[in-house]
């Protein structure tokens, strides 16, 4: 019997524990989004968040390995939403060439929707970057199913990794802001680029 008792204390115990450290990681989450919009992503750091929750940066780093990794954290319903409206699209639209400017168009939109965040994400550290994400291999299904009419499998993957890279967030800035295009302009060029048949 104090066998039993002493393993339903030391249960009830990690309960508490996983319950702290839940906790603690939605306070990171929303202090990090609190911070985030009123300063700007790329003015917080995580000691400021760390500090600003009077939390160790250990404690911090447990739950976030890097910034990275909190800001891709805080985007990640968003990503699902997104790819929930990509899937839509398939489903409405007949030719690839549609489903392909549709999804483009609703890319550039949360691009601008999440530019600060997911530049945060793309501008990773740590060993695990952007291209290693759930989301990223979703993005590159996606669009490989897109491209089907080509023959050549690596010729596909190629050409899916040419679009996702034209698509980063640093690119992005750099055509809208150096070249001065506009998101049709943009989205026009690419549909050029891989639909000209």
């Amino acid at each position: 019997k104090r066998t039993g008792i002493r393993l339903s204390i030391y249960k009830q115990g990690g309960v508490n524990m996983r319950r702290d450290a839940e906790e603690n990681k939605h306070r990171i989450e929303t202090k990090a989004k609190a911070l985030f919009t009123e300063f700007g992503v790329e003015n917080i750091s995580m000691k400021r968040i760390s500090n600003e929750l009077n939390l160790g940066m250990g404690t911090l780093y447990r739950h976030f390995e890097d910034k990275s990794a909190l800001c891709y954290k805080l985007i990640s319903n968003d990503f699902e939403m997104f790819v929930t409206d990509l899937n839509t699209i398939s489903q409405k639209e007949k030719s690839n060439k549609m489903i392909f400017i549709q999804s483009i168009d609703r890319f550039l939109q949360f691009k601008i929707e999440h530019q600060a965040l997911l530049k945060c994400v793309e501008n990773s550290t740590s060993k695990k970057d952007f291209k290693q994400t759930e989301f990223y291999q979703l993005l590159h299904d996606y669009y490989s199913n897109l491209f089907n009419y080509e023959e050549n499998e690596y010729f596909i993957t190629f050409k899916v990794d040419i679009l996702l890279n034209a698509l980063t967030t640093k690119n992005y800035e750099f055509l809208t802001k150096n070249r001065k295009m506009s998101n049709e302009e943009f989205r026009n060029a690419l549909v050029q680029l891989f639909y000209n048949n």
